[in-house]
């Protein structure tokens, strides 16, 4: 019995739209799903996608409905958190995808002369990648030069598939491309 998760802040279109009764839905259902729309919609945020974000963590799901509201969360006005059951056989045009997985399928081999996926910075650039609001400093420190290097000092490479991949394992994300019909949807939590 698979238990997923979805926070809804307060004021967002989750929060005004009971999908108690209408189901989730993607806000471009249409669009093409590609790696790249996968990668943007965890590491940049886009919203308008395929995808429907899910998590296996209540806690991050409590996190995101409470901490990325505009408004502080109150009892009389609560943000909610989703609780969602998806069992085999999936619902009809329902796709559940471990970005993970789908990742690591497009990732280049060790020997590939491009750059490379894996950052070159101290092992703490990750601390600024799974939080960069409260450890952006992490970020802007300058990539370690070895002692004979004059090269220009400069921030760690962070590529998209990096940040995507560090942000799927930070979520515990889950996608959901398709429809997940209201009756999957077992409980809605007041969080403040």
């Amino acid at each position: 019995m698979p238990i997923f998760y979805r926070g809804a802040c307060v004021n967002s279109y989750w929060h005004l739209n009971n999908p108690i009764e209408t189901g989730f839905t993607a806000r471009a259902p249409g669009t093409r799903a590609t790696i790249h729309r996968l990668m943007h919609h965890i590491a940049r945020g886009t919203i308008t996608s395929p995808f429907i974000s899910l998590t296996r963590s209540p806690a991050v799901a409590w996190h995101y409905a409470v901490f990325d509201s505009l408004e502080v969360p109150i009892r009389s006005n609560p943000a909610y958190v989703y609780e969602i059951e998806i069992n085999e056989p999936l619902p009809s045009g329902l796709k559940l995808l471990d970005p993970i997985k789908e990742i690591a399928k497009v990732l280049p081999a060790p020997t590939y002369p491009g750059p490379p996926y894996q950052h070159d910075g101290l092992p703490d650039f990750v601390l600024g990648v799974v939080n960069p609001r409260n450890m952006a400093h992490f970020l802007a420190r300058h990539s370690q030069q070895l002692p004979f290097s004059e090269g220009t000092p400069r921030p760690p490479n962070l590529t998209l598939e990096l940040e995507t991949l560090v942000r799927a394992i930070r979520d515990a994300e889950i996608l959901a491309q398709g429809s997940i019909p209201a009756a999957y949807i077992l409980n809605r939590f007041d969080v403040y």
